[in-house]
């Protein structure tokens, strides 16, 4: 029942929201049309404080800017000796086509980056396929070794192979006593403070996968699972801080792109995807990339996901 008047809560602010946002740009537009400006998305995005991505988003809303802006571009295109040019509609135009340049400029940068992204992944598999042939050719060197010596070996007289297992127990004990040392750890107060926190209490799983682990990524996994639950309800946090360990994962605020367009983008993203139930984490991959995880635990890189839910789509989800 809470969860239902939490949910129900979060729509009627949402539709709140929509109908200020709504209002606004009705009288943003009737604004512009009295003032004699220019009328068109970016302008009227400006003039009600929302983003041009709202305008799109519905469309009465976009039809009707499109019809008055097709409107003033046909009184624009047919000028006479008696309706000149004003030093206002000047401005607007002006303003329009910096507008303009300013965006094709973003997305000029924006596929630069995409092709040297895919370049460095390039290389990188490149590299990668390089050093496998490596590997392949030092194993079957390695075979090859460890074959001629099982062959001089088994010259060896009995005693000699005796004193090699003998040998090979004692390592062996050696490895369980360290396996059982390791076993023995216990967990940290800290570990546990932070846990009593969030009120989740230790399991015999939860407490095998945190012993497994070092305290920092305990720790840094229990920060996204405080980010997590900030964002929306988990309805298993031990099950989700289980599977973060095991992941190592980390509070997005720690690992977000450092470019500010890239980030404030890959956030919008995120926290749209997390209420939609398509994400449940992020973390920042070896090879300098986004990824997310979905929730049955698969990785998966931020730009492939974003291509399959762009932000007009989850946005229009709502």
């Amino acid at each position: 029942m809470g969860n239902n008047k939490k949910i129900e809560a979060l729509k009627d602010a949402a539709e709140r929201k929509r109908q200020d946002a709504w209002r606004r740009t009705d009288e943003a537009i009737n604004r512009l049309i009295k003032q004699g400006k220019r009328i068109n998305f970016p302008s009227v995005a400006l003039e009600a404080g929302v983003s041009v991505t709202y305008l799109y988003k519905y469309n009465e809303l976009r039809e009707k800017i499109e019809h008055l802006r097709n409107q003033q571009e046909r009184i624009v295109a047919q000028p006479t000796k008696l309706q000149p040019a004003t030093d206002n509609s000047k401005a607007v135009i002006i303003y329009n086509l910096k507008q303009e340049v300013n965006k094709l400029r973003a997305e000029n940068r924006g596929l630069r980056d995409q092709v040297e992204m895919v370049y460095g992944r390039m290389h990188s598999m490149r590299a990668a396929e390089q050093q496998v042939e490596v590997f392949q050719a030092e194993n079957a060197r390695l075979q090859t070794e460890i074959d001629s010596l099982k062959e001089h070996l088994d010259k060896y007289r009995p005693c000699a192979k005796l004193q090699i297992n003998s040998t090979s127990s004692e390592d062996a004990k050696v490895a369980f006593l360290d396996s059982k040392k390791q076993k023995s750890l216990t967990i940290s107060n800290n570990i546990k403070s932070e846990l009593n926190k969030i009120g989740i209490d230790l399991n015999t799983t939860l407490t095998k996968t945190i012993k497994s682990a070092s305290e920092e990524l305990v720790l840094s996994a229990i920060a996204a699972l405080k980010e997590a639950m900030n964002l929306g309800v988990i309805e298993r946090p031990g099950g989700w801080l289980n599977k973060a360990i095991k992941n190592g994962w980390k509070p997005n605020e720690k690992h977000l792109p450092q470019d500010k367009l890239t980030r404030d983008i890959f956030k919008e993203w995120f926290d749209l995807a997390y209420k939609q139930r398509l994400v449940i984490a992020s973390t920042l991959g070896d090879d300098a990339q986004m990824y997310v995880y979905t929730p049955d635990g698969v990785s998966l890189p931020f730009e492939v996901m974003l291509t399959e839910y762009p932000l007009e789509k989850l946005k229009s989800s709502l």
